[in-house]
This record gives structure tokens, sequence and C-alpha cells, in this order.
């Protein structure tokens, strides 16, 4: 029998997600990647963010534009293309959780919530080959998620790496 391949999830950060829309390095590479895969997550944050980015980046320039990215992201929230986790900060536990990962890993608070989805969020539990990773471009997250034994890959350095292959 043929060596397995666990199914992963694939946490994207602001900054993936930013590289759907926007041509910068590295979006390419993430752009061919997102197309032909599945079982990405971010968390409900992050998702906002990512939008809030968007607006900066294009709304006075090319309103139109704006318009038809974010609607094109609310459809991949909506469709499941990207889940879309609800980390709740309302809860005084989880924001301590999460601010603390944010002050132990010199993160702001909305890439600590990424980090903390995927060490304590829906798919946690899923562990060795199925273990949930984080696709960003964002060397400072790559650096969070690897002190944190997240696997992860920086969208940003170059294409895919070969584990993650599903």
């Amino acid at each position: 029998m043929a060596d397995s391949i666990g199914i992963r999830i694939k946490y994207l950060d602001t900054s993936s997600i930013v590289k759907l829309y926007l041509d910068e390095e590295g979006s390419s590479y993430f752009r061919d990647y997102f197309n032909n895969h599945t079982n990405f997550c971010t968390a409900l944050m992050t998702f906002y963010e990512a939008m809030n980015v968007l607006k900066s980046k294009l709304f006075k320039k090319n309103e139109k534009k704006y318009y038809e990215v974010v609607t094109d992201l609310a459809i991949h929230g909506w469709g499941g293309k990207i889940e879309i986790e609800p980390i709740e900060l309302n809860s005084v536990e989880i924001f301590k959780k999460v601010g603390n990962l944010s002050v132990k890993n010199n993160l702001d608070i909305a890439d600590a919530i990424q980090i903390y989805a995927i060490l304590k969020g829906k798919y946690s539990r899923f562990t060795r080959d199925s273990a949930s990773v984080l696709i960003t471009a964002d060397e400072p997250q790559e650096l969070a998620a690897i002190k944190n034994g997240i696997q992860v890959w920086n969208c940003r350095k170059g294409s895919k790496p070969d584990w993650l292959d599903n």
C-alpha cells in the first residue's frame, strides 16, 4: 500500500489573501496554488483585515476594481472556498490567549489570531501529516508559525514546497 498523504487545512493570513488580488511578489505562485487546491481557512478577523487592506490599496485608485475584488473575496467566503473560522475575541479568556501569543511572537492581534486558530481552533486536533499549515507572505508571521511548531509556506519567497501537495 502506498504512503498516504493527509488532507491539510491551509490557513491564509492577510498577506496571502491580498496576493490573490494584487500583483505583488509571490502573487503568481499563490494564485496558481489557490486556483487548483481546496481546504483553505482563515480567521474572521483576518478576512475583514484583508478587505480593509484591499480598500486601502484600491478604493481611491480604482473604485470599480475594489468592489469587484471584495465581492469576489466575499463569494469565496460565502461559498466555502475559504472557510471563515469565527474565533471570538469577545471572550476575555480567548483574548488573553491571543494577546499572549501576540506579545510572545511580536505580532499584532490580527496576526496572532491566525496562530491561535491553528493551535487551538476548529482543526487543531489534526496532527502529523494532517496538521494545519499557514500560508503567508509576511516574514514575522512566518517566523511566529515556525516558533510555534506550525509548517508554513511563505509564498513571497517562492513556489509551493513539496510537503504541500494536497
